[in-house]
């Protein structure tokens, strides 16, 4: 018997009632074949949160459209936020009439039984489980949450407070942005909703869980919702993604024939029961039983115990006497006797010659010994010194002239590879569009994926150079181990590059610095270039 999910799902978006908001600034994106969701609300008035909001959103859609089957979803979500964050921040920092642009964005990603949630900003996102309850997955990040949540404020106030509009937090306010992402595990038959503040300004959490739980399909949930909305003055764009996982059942096993004994059916139903014999048989012996019963699979919380269950299922079975044999190896202790002293009369063997210990040895005169070690002393002193005179004496007639130190030569590596790679790095380099354009379509390994991924972070493209990054970390045991260490130092550099706002930054203006102190380079040494340039006449 197995379970599974199919999906559901539908939107409603609106301007609302209120005249001082003429234009809806609401965005939202609902992508089944990826089975993404996404709700943002721009802020900044007019145009400016349109605009916002439906960069977020696009964004994070082409981001899983693009990577959502190779790539953790909580990797995507967090950094196509992070990417939309830059592109608006950056949007109203050059553009005056977008200034004050910003958006909120809930989000979630769907995997069979996984959900990945994130947000940012009072976008919220709800789950109603199979037995009709209602959880908040996420925490709204504005002033008067901020205070409820630290019991300063009760809900009831944060209902009717002035600044209960004013969020703490939202994509493309700031240079930088910090996204609360999560994965929880989900029962089929679970509905998700995500929202504006435009629905729960009119709808109240106890009467969202008496909408979902109806049972209503998506559709006339999202038409219920703006309805009531609408009763109640719609004073705010307002949007609603409802997402609707209904369980389904199969079973796909094959059916056992009444007259034949199936094992594999007894774990699959256990209301089948089988006759067994008075007496095992001879194949079912109790030591092959007891074998059966160890080496059933068991899961990584089992093994814990399968000694315990083992000797529970061997106490049962009657054990033949075993006599005890003599073990190869044994760890009782071993007494060690002392070594006998030796006798002093015996004969000893050095080197093949047989030696008496017991004979004394014959006694030498110390006054012939001192004898001949002066007489040796003085002979070896006389003898260093003439020696030395010699040398002197040959030296100065024969002075050593000293030899030229030859030059250093350093031979060209013959390492192929080594000079392929370093070629390559100079292609892409000087060209990564040309280079990404030849070789996006057919990386191979490891270095096939860096170089492309160092093309893709020279060239601006954050999101797809680390992509290739993470693909070449993945290869990397397959490099070659002359290369292997290299290419991780090139692969960890780039990636702390794109994962440091201020580094990512500083890099962007080296290369701007560096491209044009090239072309300076290039027109200045090109006589062509110089010649036109001086008989140029400005308009």
């Amino acid at each position: 018997m197995e379970i599974t999910s199919e999906i559901i799902s539908a939107a409603v978006s609106d301007r609302g009632l209120s005249d001082k908001r003429p234009v809806n600034e609401d965005s939202y994106v609902s992508l089944d074949q990826a089975n993404l969701y996404a709700v943002a609300d721009g802020v900044g008035g007019a145009q400016a949160g349109d605009v916002a909001s439906q960069m977020a959103v696009e964004i994070l859609g082409e981001a899983f459209a693009h990577y959502g089957d190779t790539v953790d979803p909580e990797e995507i979500m967090k950094v196509a936020i992070e990417r939309a964050n830059e592109a608006i921040f950056q949007m109203a920092s050059e553009l005056p009439q977008l200034s004050s642009m910003a958006t909120t964005i809930a989000a979630i990603h769907l995997s069979t039984n996984i959900a990945t949630i994130a947000h940012v900003g009072d976008s919220r996102v709800y789950r109603l489980d199979p037995q009709g309850h209602l959880h908040r997955e996420t925490d709204d990040h504005s002033m008067v949450e901020e205070e409820v949540r630290a019991g300063r404020m009760t809900p009831e106030q944060a209902l009717t407070h002035p600044s209960r509009n004013i969020i703490s937090r939202a994509v493309g306010a700031a240079e930088t942005v910090e996204v609360d992402i999560k994965t929880i595990l989900i029962d089929p038959g679970s509905v998700f909703l995500l929202c504006s503040d435009g629905i729960t300004r009119h709808l109240s959490d106890n009467e969202l869980e008496h909408l979902l739980a109806t049972g209503m399909s998506p559709e006339m949930l999202c038409q219920q919702m703006k309805d009531l909305c609408y009763e109640r003055g719609a004073e705010d764009n307002l949007t609603a993604v409802i997402v609707k996982t209904v369980a389904s059942e199969y079973d796909d096993s094959p059916r056992p024939e009444p007259e034949h004994f199936v094992p594999d059916a007894l774990e699959e139903d256990e209301t089948i029961a089988t006759a067994r014999t008075a007496e095992p048989s001879e194949a079912e012996t109790p030591e092959t039983i007891a074998e059966t019963e160890v080496t059933e699979e068991t899961s990584d919380d089992e093994w814990l115990t399968q000694e315990t269950t083992v000797a529970e299922a061997t106490a049962d079975v009657p054990q033949e006497p075993v006599a005890e044999t003599p073990q190869e190896y044994s760890s009782q202790s071993v007494v060690v006797q002392p070594a006998q002293p030796a006798a002093q009369d015996r004969d000893l063997e050095m080197f093949g010659n047989k030696v008496r210990v017991a004979e004394p040895a014959p006694k030498i005169s110390s006054g012939t010994v001192v004898g001949t070690i002066l007489s040796s002393l003085i002979w070896l002193i006389l003898g260093g010194l003439l020696g030395i005179s010699g040398y002197y004496l040959w030296h100065k007639n024969n002075p050593i002239e000293p030899e030229p130190t030859p030059p250093v030569l350093v031979e060209k590596t013959s390492d192929i590879q080594l000079n392929a790679f370093a070629e390559s790095i100079r292609l892409v380099d000087a060209d990564p569009q040309k280079y990404i354009d030849a070789e996006v379509a057919s990386p191979q390994n490891a270095m096939d994926h860096y170089l492309l991924g160092r093309a893709f972070l020279i060239s601006g493209k954050l999101f797809e150079a680390k992509r290739q990054l993470d693909l070449a970390t993945e290869k990397l045991p397959e490099a070659d181990k002359k290369d292997a260490v290299t290419l991780a130092s090139e692969i960890a550099m780039a990636k702390a590059i794109i994962e440091s706002g201020p580094a990512t930054e500083v890099f962007k203006r080296e290369i701007e610095v560096l491209k044009k102190a090239t072309l300076t380079t290039e027109a200045a040494t090109d006589p062509a270039n110089s010649n036109t340039g001086a008989n140029t006449v400005p308009n």
